[in-house]
């Protein structure tokens, strides 16, 4: 199989779990704490939860995550989070982030969808949404573009 076929296999899955999440989002009308994860490998793909209050919970989460993935010979790693979002004007900008910038910043909620692995390029969209008069009121999802995932130091 192509990483371009490959890759367009991966998105599909994401936009299937995009929807699922959305789903959520508009049965609930609430904000969920953990975020889904899906690991593929070769023989099968399974989920995950990666619960977490702050960053160095983030980072313990992941680690485990990315462990187990590698253990198991993980080709991609597909995660869904509810996120802040905000365009980053340079590295600069995006070298000052801290945990919780966003949200502290009024920053519009989102939620994310990633795929990473080796050998594809890593690539993100997003979904925004707001919460107004208690409804969820949902924006136009991004098109899936290059980012930076940095789960672990050790995954790409």
């Amino acid at each position: 199989m192509s990483e371009t076929v490959f890759l367009d296999d991966l998105k599909t899955l994401a936009g299937e779990l995009l929807e699922k999440e959305k789903k959520f989002l508009l049965d609930e009308k609430e904000e969920y704490a953990a975020a889904v994860v899906v690991v593929v490998t070769p023989e099968r793909r399974y989920w995950e939860e990666a619960e977490f209050n702050d960053v160095e919970e983030k980072v313990a989460a992941y680690a485990d995550i990315v462990r187990h993935a590698k253990e198991n010979g993980a080709v991609a790693i597909i995660t869904v989070n509810s996120s802040y979002v905000k365009p980053v004007t340079g590295s600069n900008e995006l070298a000052a982030y801290r945990w919780g910038d966003l949200r502290e910043s009024g920053s519009q909620h989102a939620i994310t969808v990633t795929i990473s692995g080796p050998g594809i390029e890593s690539c993100c969209m997003n979904l925004p949404y707001s919460f107004e008069d208690g409804a969820v009121v949902l924006g136009e999802p991004t098109e899936f573009e290059p980012a930076l995932i940095d789960l672990t130091p050790d995954w790409p």
